[in-house]
């Protein structure tokens, strides 16, 4: 035997997984016990979809045909039966291999080894269809709408005649001839007010008012007019985001993982292309192609948000597994996912069109591109996709493990094969410079020039600002009335006593191990005075440590202080647990205050050793902690003569040196970030730092026009000579290290005494000295115009590069024109199958996502065909098709069973057949703005970033932000959509949306909103008005009698108790009553249910 036929038979011995075979009986059985091993475990390989060895296993006769091997088996020779022979062979032969699965079982041999002996028993099967023979995958074709006709609507019982019944409608000439087929006699036509409900809720998402609840007009013309409606856009727009997944960005902090920041812009994408009745076809190629379809236009590009919410920081190959998923999923309906492991199980995908179709995704990434009027990415910018990596190679992953790359199979961009006949060559695309180098925009130039020109602006109003403030500063004093001491210095290291320097206060002092040690924690009563007059301008410099202490664990610097300390400026540092840090505060009138401005969280510990300085000039305080500058606080006021002291608060306190000096006249310190009149000093100060600063303003605008003009000539002027070009870069080059020269210079002068800014500053100046010198190379940088996203986390910093590759691979255009081609067969069926299910309930295909082989061809195949063609020839219009099905006699349809003919409801109890309409619940969103709606506070404003979640907002619901971190509390309650998967909404009825409606303050706030506004046009003394109006308003119909009486009794006795109650004046009993009876209302089934 050949070692081809060998390996057929172990390719076939493969099928015999482990499955339990217990039986009672010696006889297997080959269809519950043979057929599903083969069913289960060899079809992938030897079935319709594939035939490896050209051998199938699905008949018996197909297994005896056998393939490039001979026959699998013999009946009743299980000796001579190769299959049998594999699955006991050695290990390098046996079946399956041992890193395919595990070996059978001797149960599973035995009973396959006693079927074969006993003859190997099945009956006759018909040969399974090919798989490109499924329904799906054929051509959509306009089906032959049928001569009309219905059961008749006289007589009774189960035989009624039927008779001819013209449709106008050809969804109800299709459904029709069902009904008459099987002799259903469909539902009467819906109340109209039920009706208009129904059909404002579907089409705009809000219930009707009683004004429009009593429109007579035309039905038709109602249902144009909802159609045109912007509030159409962000219903169907909702729908989307569910199958479409929309997401805003979140991840962890400020970091972020998921999605792309200001996603909202690809929202109100989907919302206007519905509004303006975009062909879906052209919707799919903007939102997979739309850099590549109509690169400079962001209205078009904003579409690729399809793709960039698809984003994850962490993990390139989850990102496009994602991508390729749900692109299948949506626009599809193939289950893409399922073969990147291994040849789909059950549909004619292969593990090699999983990566073609990856290919086809794998060159692109994600940027922010900027916005008309913005040039900061925080605050606004454009999330779309281009092709970054041109050269990307794809491929196949063993069994799915990145980890695992198989190079020796070709992987090219591909659609996948089952479907590949029509399929565009793929062509590259050239961009324009705008594309690939978003700097050259001219809203984008003239952004970044409008931000200069108001930093110049500021500048100079600072500048001026700064002059009058010197302008109104007294003159400085002259030297000898400065101070009325000459330069100040002195040192202790405490290693002994010294009375000439220091008045001890307080039993708990002593010099011990040279140092000063307060041995006692208490509250500021014991402390060292320093007994010296200080300077007016002076710093101190103390080493210390905080050796124990109860609570707060402080060490008190205080200055100016009064012989009775009521009066006093201090600087502390505490070791408190919770919280530790450097402060500035002060006591006026024995009142302490510890301003918000003069803290500085530090980690200062009991047991180490700390230095603090601060230094005081006028009312200005600058304090470092370790050397390091802490904080600038200017206190409200000093006093001519005080005191200086040591002191220990809720602390044990080692004093081991100090340093008291006169400040430097030339000392800078850093001023306040609290107001405060300053120094003659500090305002002439403040004059050189505002002049610097106008300075770096005008040299930016300098720069920026000739980065510009370098730009412009680079990209938009191809007949410019080069030296030209080279001489404008050269300009550019200059006037950028002259600008970072002059922010430099500033940034100098603003630091202060803050060392860490000095040095910074001073490293800049630098290299800016050192680019200018470079000038000539030409080398500048071009405007931040774009924001890439991160394409790992160990790229930390953002990137803004300055300019993209010129062309794009093209790809992704090629693919979408291939989804939205007349010859692709699933497109238009998944898309009408989505709008179908959303108007009635259930879908015509129960698998939405899924048209595989496992999708059963579905009962109204040929409504799916008719609506998919007409889909199609109206341009992809979906208000085409909105209109097509909300006029048909079965949308329009009653859904009550009640007075429903018996003979039907028992045939189709499920409705299968569409002869009444489907019961449905509100969607969250809809349960939300409903509430908003009725009580005339909905926000009708769209569009826009997203809005924070919770009740405040009087937005829709849709433009909540939504987000694994961001789900509205009362929107989960009713079944909110799932961030991962969408493609239909679970309905649910539980316990906790009974109470969100009547615990929550929403429902609790718009049912007062409500009663209000209903009793505007209700007399309070009128309850049967009140209640007859509330339950029209609410739920659209006129109360019942058993409802009226109920509303009633329930008004009474709620007015009966509440004037029991003395704390309720009469006033208010009429509104408490009519809120809660709204408040009961909106509880009613009725309301959440669409009927």
């Amino acid at each position: 035997m050949s070692m081809r036929a060998i390996r057929i038979l172990v390719l076939s011995a493969f099928c015999l997984a482990t499955i339990p075979v217990s039986r009672a009986s010696d006889d297997v059985d080959y269809l519950t016990q043979i057929k599903p091993l083969l069913e289960a475990k060899c079809y992938a390989c030897h079935g319709a979809l594939k035939q490896e060895g050209r051998l199938r296993l699905e008949t018996l006769s197909l297994m005896t045909e056998g393939g490039d091997s001979g026959a699998a088996l013999v009946a009743r020779d299980a000796a001579g039966s190769l299959i049998l022979e594999r699955v006991t062979a050695d290990e390098d032969y046996r079946m399956p291999p041992a890193d395919e699965g595990s070996a059978l079982k001797p149960d599973e041999i035995a009973l396959l080894r006693r079927w074969i002996e006993q003859g190997a028993v099945a009956p006759e099967e018909p040969v399974p269809d090919s798989p490109t023979a499924h329904w799906a995958f054929q051509r959509i074709e306009r089906p032959a709408v049928p001569a009309s006709s219905r059961p008749g609507e006289s007589g009774t019982g189960d035989n009624k005649p039927a008779r001819a019944a013209s449709h106008a409608n050809p969804i109800d000439a299709l459904l029709g001839a069902k009904h008459a087929e099987l002799n259903l006699q469909p539902q009467q036509p819906a109340e109209r007010s039920l009706l208009i409900r129904r059909v404002y809720l579907d089409l705009i998402g809000l219930p009707p008012s009683l004004e429009q609840l009593h429109d007579e007009r035309p039905y038709g013309r109602i249902v144009d007019e909802l159609l045109a409606s912007p509030h159409h856009g962000e219903r169907w727009g909702r729908h989307w985001m569910d199958v479409w997944r929309y997401s805003d960005w979140y991840g962890l902090g400020a970091q972020l993982r998921y999605s792309q920041k200001h996603m909202w812009r690809w929202r109100d994408w989907i919302v206007n292309s519905l509004n303006d009745d975009k062909g879906y076809d052209r919707m799919i190629q903007e939102m997979l192609a739309g850099d590549e379809l109509d690169p400079d236009n962001p209205d078009v590009v904003a579409g690729t948000g399809f793709l960039a919410r698809n984003y994850y920081l962490f993990n390139r190959t989850t990102w496009l597994d994602q991508t390729i998923e749900h692109t299948g999923k949506a626009f599809l309906g193939l289950t893409m996912n399922c073969c990147k492991c291994h040849d789909h199980k059950y549909d004619p995908l292969s593990h090699v069109d999983y990566y073609n179709f990856r290919a086809i995704f794998e060159p692109h990434q994600v940027r922010l591109d900027p916005v008309p009027g913005v040039t900061n990415f925080e605050k606004d910018g454009l999330p779309r996709v281009f092709d970054d990596h041109l050269d990307a190679e794809t491929f196949l992953h063993k069994k799915g493990d990145p980890s695992k790359p198989d190079k020796d199979i070709t992987i090219t961009p591909h659609v996948p094969a089952i479907l590949a006949s029509f399929q565009p060559e793929i062509q590259p695309v050239e961009l324009p410079p705008v594309a690939y180098a978003p700097a050259v925009r001219d809203y984008v130039q003239q952004d970044f020039l409008n931000t200069a020109d108001a930093a110049i602006s500021s500048a100079e109003k600072e500048l001026a600002a700064a002059k009058k403030t010197l302008a109104m500063s007294p003159a400085e004093k002259a030297a000898s009335e400065e101070s009325t001491t000459a330069e100040f210095a002195f040192t202790d290291k405490f290693d002994q006593p010294n009375p000439e320097a220091w008045d001890i206060v307080g039993k708990g002092w002593e010099y011990r191990d040279g140092a000063l040690l307060q041995t006692t924690a208490t509250r500021d009563v014991e402390f060292a005075r320093f007994k010296h007059p200080l300077p007016r301008d002076f710093e101190v410099s103390c080493q210390f440590t905080t050796t124990g202490g109860s609570t707060y664990k402080s060490v008190t610097f205080r200055f100016d202080e009064s012989e009775d300390r009521k009066y006093a400026n201090y600087v502390y540092a505490s070791a408190h647990g919770p919280g530790p840090k450097v402060q500035v505060a002060y006591t006026r009138d024995g009142s302490q205050n510890y301003p918000g401005d003069g803290r500085v969280a530090k980690p200062i510990k009991v047991g180490e050793v700390q230095t603090l300085k601060f230094a005081v000039r006028n009312n200005l305080v600058n304090v470092w902690w370790n050397g390091e500058f802490a904080l600038a606080y200017a206190v409200p006021d000093r006093q001519p003569e005080g005191h200086l002291s040591l002191s220990g608060f809720d602390a044990t306190v080692a004093f081991d040196s100090i340093d008291i000096r006169t400040l430097p006249a030339d000392a800078e310190l850093t001023p306040p970030k609290n107001k405060v009149a300053p120094s003659p000093k500090d305002a002439a100060t403040a004059v050189k730092i505002a002049e610097a600063k106008l300075k770096a303003a005008k040299a930016h605008r300098a720069s920026l026009d000739a980065t510009i003009a370098a730009e412009k000539a680079k990209y938009d002027s191809p007949d410019m000579a080069d030296d030209a070009k080279k001489s404008l870069a050269i300009t550019a080059a200059r006037l950028e290290a002259e600008s970072d020269l002059a922010t430099a210079t500033y940034e100098r002068a603003a630091a202060g005494a803050d060392t860490k800014k000095i040095n910074a500053a001073e490293a800049k100046i630098v290299a800016a000295k050192k680019k200018l010198a470079d000038a000539d190379s030409g080398s500048y940088t071009a405007l931040r115009a774009s924001f890439k996203a991160l394409e790992t986390p160990e790229h930390k910093e953002p990137d803004y590069p300055t300019v993209y590759p010129s062309t794009s691979t093209g790809r992704r255009l090629a693919l979408a024109r291939w989804m939205t081609s007349r010859d692709n067969p699933l497109t238009a069926r998944v898309a009408v199958n989505h709008v179908w299910m959303r108007h009635f309930g259930t879908p015509l295909v129960e698998s939405v996502f899924d048209f595989g082989l496992r999708a059963g061809k579905p009962l109204h195949a040929d409504v799916l065909d008719y609506l998919a063609v007409e889909f199609i020839e109206s341009g992809y219009s979906f208000k085409h098709l909105h209109r097509l099905i909300v006029t048909s006699e079965a949308y329009q349809r009653s859904s009550a069973t009640l007075m429903a003919d018996d003979s039907t409801l028992k045939a189709d109890p499920g409705n299968k057949y569409y002869w009444r309409m489907n019961v449905r619940r509100m969607e969250s969103q809809v349960v939300r703005d409903a509430l908003l709606q009725l009580s005339g506070t909905l926000d009708p404003q769209l569009g826009g970033p997203s809005v924070s979640v919770g009740n405040a907002s009087k937005r829709r619901s849709l433009y909540f932000k939504h987000s694994r971190d961001d789900q509205d509390k009362f929107l989960t309650m009713f079944d909110d959509a799932d961030l991962l998967q969408c493609y239909r909404r679970s309905e649910s009825i539980v316990p906790q949306q009974a109470l969100a409606l009547a615990n929550s303050k929403l429902s609790m706030t718009q049912a007062e909103l409500i009663a209000a506004r209903i009793s505007q046009n209700v007399s309070s003394a009128d309850n049967v008005g009140f209640v007859n109006t509330a339950i029209e308003t609410l739920l659209c119909r006129t109360a019942t009698d058993d409802e009226q009486t109920a509303c009633l009794e329930f008004c009474v006795q709620l007015q009966s108790l509440l004037r029991q109650n003395e704390a309720v004046v009469d006033a208010e009993v009429s509104s408490r009553v009519r809120t809660r009876l709204i408040h009961s209302l909106l509880n009613h089934n009725d309301f959440v249910s669409v009927r």
